[in-house]
C-alpha cells in the first residue's frame, strides 16, 4: 500500500512537471514565434519601402517644389495646392478619410484610418508649409529640388515636409503589405506652423472628437546624429514682438540737421542695448521672476549628451560662444529663457551707395525663448515697459504685439508612450535613445497636450546640421528608409503591448 502511494506520487510529480515544462515551452515558442513574426513583418515592409523608393523621391520632390511658405500672403495658392497635394496622396493609399479643414489661416490637411475597432488611436502631427527663401544665398533654386550625394535639397526637404511623407509612406507600406494597420492613425499636418500654427488652438478645440486619440506623435522632430537616436523631453516657449522708433516723419540731411537732430538709429541701439548686462543675461526688470531653476535630473541629463562646442561654432562659422557662464552650454540653450533681436532695419541699407541721412525711423523684431513658468504675454509686457522707461525725450515708440505666443512644455519618462517611441528607436538604431532638450518652440504640441491631454513625443528625422531655415536645406535621403522602418515597427508595437493589457 505504502508502495502504490509513493509510485502514484511520483507519477503526479512527473506529470506536473511534464506539464509545466511544456507551458514554458509553448510560452517560449509563442513569444519566439511573436519576435519572428514581427522581424518577418518588417521584412515585407523593408522590401515595400526599397520597390517603391524612385517613386516616393520623384513624389517628395513634387512636395518640396511647392512654394508654401505661410508667412507670405503672395504664397497662399501654394499653400493651398500643397494641402491638396497632401489629400490626395492620402486617398491614393488608402485612408478612409482625407479632407482639407478650414481655419482662419491655412488649411489644416486631416487623414484617418479607423478600420481597427477595439485597437488604440495614434494621432500624428506633421506641418506641410516653410519658411522663407533669400534665393541670392542658395546654391540651386530652392523649389527646384535637386539629388546630390545622398541628400536631396531644397525648401522644406528636411523641415517638416520629411515629416508629412515619413509617416504616410510608413502607412503606406503596411496598407499595401498587410491590407489594413495594426492601430487606428490619424494625421494632422499643420500649414502654419511656421507662422507660430496662430489658428492651431482654435482648430483643435473645435475639433476634439474627431482628433480624440490614446497616443500622439510629432513627427517635426530631430534624431542626435544618423548613428543615435534622441527623444526630445522638453520644449521651449515663445513670445514674439515688433517696435518702431520715430525721431521725425522724414530722414533728414546729416549735413543740414546733423548735431541738432535726434537719430532713430542711435537711439534703437540704445534700446536695444539697454536689454543685456555685461554679463549676456537680460536686464528687463522680472524677466527672470518666474524661471524654476533647472532640477537635478535635468544636470544629470545633460552630462549623458556629448557637446563639444566647436562643432556649433564649426557648423555655424562662429568664433565664440556667449551667455552667462554660470550655467553650462546645454542648459542655457535648453532651461534658461532668451531675448533674441532677430531683425533691424533703419536708414539707407541698399547694398550698394552710400546716403548721408538722420534716419527718422527704426524698427526691431524680437523673439523671446522662455521656460517654465514663463507666460508670453506676461514677458511682452514687461518689455514693453522697459521700452517705454529708456526711450529717450524726442523719440516715440510704437508696436505690433502678437499675444498668446508658445508655452513651454516638458515630457515626462514615466509613461507608456515614452516606452513605446524609445522601444522603436532601439529596435532601428540598435541603441538606447539620448534625453535631450530643445531650445525651440512648437505651440501646436503644447495645443495638444493641453486640449487632448496626451503628449505629442517626437518621432523625426531630420538632423542638426541640415540647415533648417537657413539656405540650402537638405534632408539625407537614408532617413527616409530608416523613418518608414521606424514608423512601421512602432504602429505594430503598440498594437502588441496594448493587446497585453487587455
Amino acid at each position: 500500500m505504502t508502495i502504490s502511494k509513493s509510485l502514484a506520487l511520483s507519477i503526479i510529480v512527473s506529470l506536473n512537471l511534464l506539464a509545466s515544462t511544456n507551458l514554458i515551452a509553448q510560452t517560449t515558442n509563442s513569444k519566439t514565434s511573436k519576435k519572428n513574426q514581427v522581424k518577418g513583418s518588417l521584412t515585407s515592409y523593408e522590401k515595400y519601402i526599397d520597390d517603391n523608393n524612385d517613386v516616393h523621391l520623384k513624389e517628395f520632390m513634387e512636395l518640396i517644389a511647392i512654394p508654401s511658405i505661410s508667412s507670405l500672403p503672395a504664397n497662399k495658392l501654394d499653400i493651398d495646392k500643397a494641402a491638396a497635394w497632401i489629400v490626395n496622396k492620402l486617398k491614393a493609399i488608402g485612408m478612409t478619410r482625407a479632407q482639407t479643414i478650414p481655419t482662419d489661416g491655412s488649411p489644416i490637411v486631416y487623414g484617418c484610418w479607423d478600420k481597427a475597432p477595439g485597437k488604440p488611436t495614434v494621432l500624428i502631427y506633421a506641418h506641410y508649409d516653410v519658411q522663407p527663401v533669400k534665393e541670392s544665398e542658395w546654391d540651386n533654386p530652392p523649389f527646384a529640388p535637386k539629388v546630390t550625394d545622398g541628400k536631396i535639397v531644397g525648401r522644406g526637404a528636411s523641415d517638416d515636409k520629411s515629416g508629412v511623407m515619413i509617416t504616410i509612406w510608413a502607412v503606406e507600406a503596411m496598407l499595401h503589405t498587410d491590407g489594413k494597420l495594426p492601430v487606428n492613425v490619424k494625421f494632422i499636418f499643420d500649414g502654419e506652423e511656421e507662422k507660430g500654427s496662430p489658428n492651431f488652438k482654435k482648430f483643435i478645440n473645435e475639433n476634439k472628437n474627431l482628433l480624440k486619440a490614446d497616443f500622439a506623435l510629432n513627427a517635426d522632430g530631430s534624431q542626435y546624429s544618423e548613428t543615435t537616436p534622441s527623444i526630445l523631453m522638453s520644449l521651449r516657449g515663445a513670445a514674439i514682438m515688433e517696435f518702431t522708433v520715430k525721431t521725425a516723419n522724414t530722414d533728414a540731411h546729416s549735413g543740414q540737421f546733423g548735431g541738432k537732430t535726434p537719430n532713430a538709429a542711435v537711439i534703437m541701439s540704445q534700446i536695444i542695448s539697454s536689454f543685456y548686462t555685461k554679463e549676456g543675461n537680460v536686464a528687463v526688470k522680472g524677466f527672470y521672476d518666474k524661471v524654476v531653476p533647472t532640477t537635478l535630473e535635468e544636470k544629470e541629463m545633460i552630462k549623458k549628451v556629448p557637446y563639444n562646442k566647436s562643432d556649433d561654432m564649426k557648423l555655424l562659422g562662429t568664433l565664440a560662444e556667449s551667455g552667462d557662464t554660470t550655467f553650462s552650454p546645454l542648459e542655457r540653450v535648453w532651461y534658461r529663457p532668451t531675448l533674441e533681436i532677430i531683425g533691424m532695419q533703419s536708414g539707407y541699407t541698399a547694398a550698394e551707395g552710400h546716403s548721408n541721412i538722420i534716419p527718422g525711423n527704426a524698427m526691431a523684431r524680437i523673439t523671446c525663448r522662455l521656460v517654465n513658468n514663463q507666460s508670453p504675454d506676461e514677458i511682452i509686457d514687461l518689455i514693453v515697459k522697459h521700452i517705454n522707461k529708456n526711450c529717450p525725450l524726442g523719440a516715440t515708440v510704437s508696436y505690433k504685439l502678437t499675444k498668446g505666443g508658445a508655452n513651454p512644455l516638458k515630457f515626462p519618462a514615466d509613461t507608456k508612450a515614452y516606452n513605446y517611441v524609445a522601444d522603436a528607436l532601439f529596435k532601428i538604431y540598435g541603441k538606447q535613445p539620448l534625453q535631450l532638450g530643445a531650445g525651440f518652440s512648437t505651440g501646436s504640441l503644447i495645443d495638444i497636450k493641453e486640449t487632448l491631454g496626451i503628449y505629442p513625443y517626437s518621432l523625426g528625422f531630420e538632423l542638426p546640421d541640415e540647415k533648417w531655415h537657413a539656405s540650402n536645406e537638405y534632408l539625407r535621403l537614408s532617413s527616409i528608409r530608416k523613418g518608414q522602418l521606424l514608423y512601421c515597427y512602432y504602429l505594430q508595437h503598440v498594437a502588441d503591448e496594448e493587446s497585453k493589457l487587455k
